[in-house]
């Protein structure tokens, strides 16, 4: 019943239900300046359980959110039945080469952390191309790891998370031109030395957070990245880049 009447009352679905705070930092330093306007069409790309596609839902007019695996399809499915209300949110369990978009159909497209899993990522940026409108905006962010110098914790993280590439600004930027993309820009997030400290803990460990304790550990990582803001390093990378014509 709780559940329910802050659902009503707009109080949820919130980034700051998420047990990780590196993600709910992530969502907001990809997001931040971006107009999501009510007319827009938006494709989350690799969406897993979709919790970001419930925020991106309340601004756009549609959301359509894709991922590979059957298990997170069914369990977006099932938040977006308890949380969306008369949101217009679809998933599709597909590769994009396969999911039969149309041509210039979406406004924006937002990836969280998907492209450095995928090893056909040339394939998948020409489709984004084609199904992006000239003129629309690609926002996503990808695995960095530049402040981290252990190879043991990189390979670790590696392993466990299945990364076929930890990606450089330049790197980043060169695909993203290479493929009709331009206005590119590139920025690193989680720079300062806590949230380094805290990205190591949870590969060492795994990234589990207490329900509450979390907060602490969000409210640092942002007062710190403000501190570190002109750092060059960090752990994820974040990126826009318009479609050209």
């Amino acid at each position: 019943m709780l559940k329910d009447t802050l659902v009503r009352l707009g109080a949820l679905p919130s980034r700051y239900a998420w047990p990780n705070p590196f993600k709910i930092v992530e969502y907001g330093e990809l997001l931040r300046g971006i107009d999501i306007r009510k007319t827009d069409v938006v494709l989350d790309l690799g969406c897993g359980a979709g919790p970001q596609d419930l925020l991106l839902a309340r601004q756009a007019a549609r959301v359509v959110g894709v991922d590979v695996s059957t298990a997170q399809i069914a369990r977006a499915r099932a938040l977006a039945a308890t949380y969306a209300g008369a949101h217009n949110i679809e998933y599709r369990c597909t590769p994009l080469e396969t999911a039969g978009f149309d041509r210039h159909q979406f406004d924006k497209i937002v990836s969280f952390c998907v492209l450095e899993h995928i090893a056909n990522r040339a394939e998948v940026l020409g489709v984004v191309s084609e199904i992006l409108k000239p003129g629309g905006l690609l926002m996503i962010s990808v695995d960095s790891l530049e402040a981290i110098t252990d190879p043991a914790l990189i390979a670790k993280h590696q392993m466990d998370h299945a990364v076929q590439t930890y990606f450089t600004p330049f790197g980043l930027s060169t695909l993203l031109a290479d493929h009709g993309f331009g206005n590119v820009r590139v920025w690193p997030i989680f720079r300062s030395p806590y949230a380094k400290r805290q990205f190591e803990a949870g590969i060492a460990t795994g990234f589990h957070y207490r329900r509450y304790r979390k907060f602490g550990t969000l409210a640092r990582l942002i007062v710190e990245e403000y501190r570190h803001r002109d750092a060059d390093q960090g752990m994820f990378l974040c990126a826009s880049a318009t479609r050209l014509a």
